[in-house]
Order: structure tokens, then C-alpha cells, then sequence
């Protein structure tokens, strides 16, 4: 380690004492161009680790060392120590790719994209919200999450702007009970975050759709009309004795803020339950990943550094923070950039070095694109000391064009295969 004022242009910071997500620069490590990079390092870091092999400068930092050991290479990721595998938070990390789990994910996650739907259409016959079978269908995938985790993580990558409320909901309910597990809530909790999440936004149905769907700013009228749609909800559930009172709570709560500056109620923390507050932060981040009518999608990477920063103010700290350990920088199915310009998709993270995953790469073929061999980096870059692959860019979902679901479906038929990219 050595003290930041030993910085220098044209060297490599791999490593910092604070969490990357709290910094201005992409991605874990940098190449320093510019003075002002290296000014905002002198100004807020106590120390930095400098990597001469991808340095540029390969002057050795003539200021003083540091003379103590760092934390152990990758071995935590954002916040805590993740290197005990057995944690709750490593539950996406263990999980694996199996025909069975595949097959069981993608029937579970058609069903209850059905189901979400069947209430939309439900509501807009009746008024009502009936979501007895949604409940069903929830209280299944509460019983086989661990098992499926990393293929229902998979499906919500996809993003199809003709089905966006039906997916919004499934993908947060996933979210939710992900999130639950990996904080160790009871079966009984779980199965209420994935309902939670299933029905926050159901209280759109009963919006102006020419305001809910205007692509440019919206008045203070027109978003006081928005904002409607949480208490909407609530008051459709509120009386149905299929649905544990604390769901409802959460569905009116999911855009209350920390501060006191949310909706409706303006309630600050200490008022606001933690499924409410467990809902809010994983629909903005499964949103900040989607395109809307009125914002274009960000990477899942750009997501969470979103979430971090709006921490204590937008969102409650210790959830963004447990959200960010349980899903990691990259999930599977995130479609990435290596170091050597091939894209991939990510298969699954790796417990000791987050920037060097299982993926499957894609070629082009024939003018098209096409899944191709996997490569597991970890591997592939351990014992290196130079042309390492790493991901360098994660990019936001759809980027490219690939059936993600058809890509999850074959993927437990393709061959691993360890050899470096051409």
C-alpha cells in the first residue's frame, strides 16, 4: 500500500480503502490520465494499492509506504466479509445451472407473469384485485428459491417494453424474496415479500394511461396523479382476508423515503415497516434497469452505484447495502465486455474475485449473434501476471440482441470449455 500523495499519471489503482461504488470511477481499478483523478484520490483515500504490471508509468510511487496488510484480494465485496460461503448473502453465489432448476424457473416465471396478467385484466373487468392464485404461485417459488435462485436472477434480465407492468412486478417479487432469504427472514416473511412485490404497482391499472405512458416530463399535476397509484393499491387490499395486512402496508409504503420526502404519507425510517422498505429498494433498481417511457435503461452495475448513492436519503442504508452483497457487481444472465472486447453473459459470480465470473461468450456469426464457448476467468487468470481477462464494462439488459430466455434454456447442454478467446 502507499499513500496517495505517491500518485502519478499513467499509474494503475487497483485497490482502495473504500468501497469503488462510493467513487467516480467504472468498474473495480483505474488507469490515472487525468490530474484530477489524481487529486480526489489524495483527497479522500488513506491508501491505495498500485498494479505496475497494467500500469502505464512503471515508476515505482516515490512516495512513502504504507506499512500494513491490506484485506485479503476480493475476498469481501462491496460491504462485509463475504468469504464464508455458507452466509445467507452468498446464497446466488453457490447456486448453480441444472436442467432441472432451468426448467423449473422458466415454467414458474411464465406462471406468474399469467397470473400478474390475469389480475391486470381481473382488475380492469372488476375493480377488484383477486390474487389468491398469485399467492399460490408465490408460495411455490418460496418453497424451491434457494434451490432456483440463480435461474429466477437469470429471468429477470429480460426486459420486453410490451409487457413492462407484468414483468416490473414478477421481477421485483423475485427480487424481494431473494433479498428476504438472503436476510434470513422466516418462510412466512418470504412469502409475503414476493406477494408485496407481485402487487405494488397493481394501483397503476387505475391511472390515466396518457400520463402514466407520457414520455416527457410530467407536470406537478400530472405526478401528483401518479403518486396515487400506492394508496390506490392499498385500498384494494386492505379489506381482502386472503392477504397478510403487512403486504398491503408494504404496497402503500414502497415510495417512502429515509428522509421523509416520499409518498404518500411522508413517513420517515423509524415509521416505515421493513417489508415496505424492502419493496422500495428493489423496484428502483429492477426500474433503473428498464426502459421507460421517460428514461432510458441503465446497467445493473449503474443501478447499484444509484442505490448507493442515494442511500439514507432515497433508500434505507442497510437494505441497498444487503441488496448490493446478494447480488453481487454482475448476476447471471448480465451481459458484460471483457478486457479482450468480446461480450459475454455472465453464468455465475465468483465468491473470490467478483470481476472474473463463469461466462459464456458471444461471437458473431453468419451477420448474427450466437452464444459460444464458456470460460471461467477465475480459472483462466489464476497464476497470471499479465493478459488477465476481466470484465471491463456491464452493460444494461437487451443491449444486444439475444433471446435470454432461449440462452438460459440450452445453457445446461453447452460444453465448458477453459481455453483463452480468440
Amino acid at each position: 500500500m502507499i499513500d496517495p500523495a505517491g500518485l502519478q499519471a499513467g499509474h494503475f489503482v487497483s485497490r482502495l480503502d473504500r468501497p469503488w461504488l462510493s467513487t467516480p470511477f467504472a468498474l473495480q481499478g483505474v488507469m490515472l490520465e487525468e490530474q484530477h483523478q489524481i487529486d480526489w484520490m489524495r483527497q479522500h483515500c488513506e491508501w491505495v494499492l498500485v498494479d505496475l504490471l497494467r500500469s502505464r508509468n512503471r515508476e515505482v510511487p516515490g512516495y512513502h509506504r504504507i506499512e500494513r496488510e491490506p484485506p485479503p484480494q476480493d475476498k469481501a465485496d462491496f460491504f462485509g466479509d463475504l468469504a464464508d460461503e455458507s452466509s445467507s448473502l452468498n446464497l446466488l453465489r453457490r447456486a448453480e445451472l441444472d436442467e432441472e432448476t432451468v426448467s423449473a424457473s422458466i415454467e414458474m416465471h411464465q406462471l406468474l407473469t399469467e397470473q400478474v396478467d390475469d389480475l391486470i385484466e381481473r382488475m380492469g373487468r372488476s375493480g377488484r384485485i383477486e390474487p389468491e392464485r398469485a399467492r399460490e404461485q408465490v408460495a411455490g417459488m418460496a418453497d424451491s428459491l434457494e434451490r432456483n435462485i440463480a435461474a429466477m436472477i437469470w429471468l429477470t434480465r429480460i426486459k420486453n417494453a410490451d409487457r413492462y407492468t407484468a414483468q416490473h412486478c414478477v421481477n421485483v417479487a423475485i427480487l424481494a424474496m431473494g433479498l428476504a432469504r438472503a436476510l434470513d427472514w422466516e418462510r412466512e416473511q418470504i412469502e409475503c415479500a414476493g406477494l408485496a412485490g407481485l402487487l405494488h404497482d397493481l394501483g397503476k391499472t387505475r391511472l390515466d394511461l396518457a400520463i402514466l405512458n407520457k414520455p416527457g416530463r410530467l407536470t406537478t399535476e400530472e405526478y401528483a396523479h401518479v403518486k396515487q397509484h400506492s394508496k390506490f393499491g392499498f385500498e384494494m387490499l386492505r379489506h381482502d382476508s386472503s392477504v397478510h395486512p403487512t403486504v398491503a402496508q408494504a404496497v402503500l409504503e414502497h415510495h417512502e423515503r429515509p428522509d421523509g420526502r416520499g409518498y404518500p404519507l411522508g413517513r420517515t425510517r423509524d415509521a416505515l415497516m421493513p417489508l415496505g422498505v424492502l419493496v422500495g429498494v428493489v423496484d428502483a433498481c429492477d426500474a433503473i434497469t428498464t426502459r421507460r417511457p421517460y428514461s432510458a435503461p441503465r446497467s445493473h452495475h449503474r443501478a447499484l452505484g444509484i442505490l448507493w448513492k442515494g442511500r439514507d436519503r432515497q433508500f434505507d442504508r442497510t437494505m441497498v447495502e444487503a441488496l448490493i452483497q446478494f447480488l453481487g457487481w454482475i448476476t447471471p444472465g448480465t451481459v458484460v465486455r471483457l478486457s479482450t472486447g468480446q461480450f459475454a453473459i455472465v453464468l455465475r459470480a465468483s465468491n473470490q474475485y467478483r470481476l472474473w465470473p463463469l461466462v459464456r461468450l458471444i461471437e458473431r456469426r453468419d451477420g448474427s449473434l450466437q452464444v459460444a464457448d464458456k470460460l471461467d476467468l477465475a480459472e483462466y487468470n489464476r497464476g497470471r501476471h499479465g493478459d488477465l481477462i476481466r470484465v471491463v464494462e456491464v452493460l444494461p439488459d437487451n443491449t444486444l440482441d439475444l433471446a435470454l430466455d432461449e440462452v438460459l434454456r440450452n445453457e445446461v447442454n453447452q460444453p465448458l470449455v477453459g481455453r483463452s478467446p480468440a
